[in-house]
């Protein structure tokens, strides 16, 4: 799955400074690609057509605090506030009006 944000966009919404050939940009696509796989899964969209430039702002703005979670090794806070769909989960606020219902 392609991240549905681009490196110049965390780069500048997480103020990361980096710099042309930087080390640390493969891990910092590494987990674009991860957060984007953990937001679109929590919203159930496998199927979803979004590119980087129709994302809707709330999908993107969750990404890059996925991002961030990822970078700062909070990974279990982050899914534990996905898995309960705890809304003082930053990111769990940005989705939930997004997220298709569970059907019981």
């Amino acid at each position: 799955m392609n991240p549905l944000v681009t490196l110049e966009q965390v780069d500048l919404a997480l103020k990361l400074d980096l710099v042309e050939d930087d080390e640390r940009t493969p891990d910092i696509e590494w987990k674009m690609r991860q957060a984007t796989e953990i937001v679109i899964d929590y919203l159930k969209r496998p199927d979803h057509e979004w590119t980087v430039e129709d994302v809707p702002g709330q999908v993107s703005a969750a990404i890059i605090l996925a991002i961030r979670a990822l970078l700062d090794g909070e990974e279990a806070e982050l899914l534990s506030g996905l898995a309960n769909s705890d809304t003082s989960s930053p990111v769990v606020a940005l989705l939930m009006r997004l997220r298709d219902p569970a059907v019981a």
